[in-house]
């Protein structure tokens, strides 16, 4: 088997599709929970440790990818 088929081969391994909408929206829910409970207590000028900013930070990153995956694929698929 050449390298290409190799590729192929890992590729269309690589993003399997399950059916959990579910377990994504109840996640979803949850942060949503957690980052209002965030806004209710942190005011605006109110001193937060670095490393809150960098999980928010890094949370925000992780989210916009999400996000615009599941964009790209519902406008795909229309």
């Amino acid at each position: 088997m050449n390298h290409k088929e190799i590729a192929k081969q890992l590729r269309s391994r690589r993003f399997k599709t399950y059916p959990n909408g579910g377990t994504a929206r109840s996640q979803a829910f949850a942060m949503i929970q957690d980052l209002t409970r965030i806004l209710e207590i942190v005011k605006d000028h109110e001193d937060v440790p670095p490393w809150v900013i960098m999980k928010l930070s890094e949370a925000k990153s992780a989210v916009d990818s999400a996000s615009n995956y599941i964009s790209y694929q519902s406008q795909k698929g229309s």
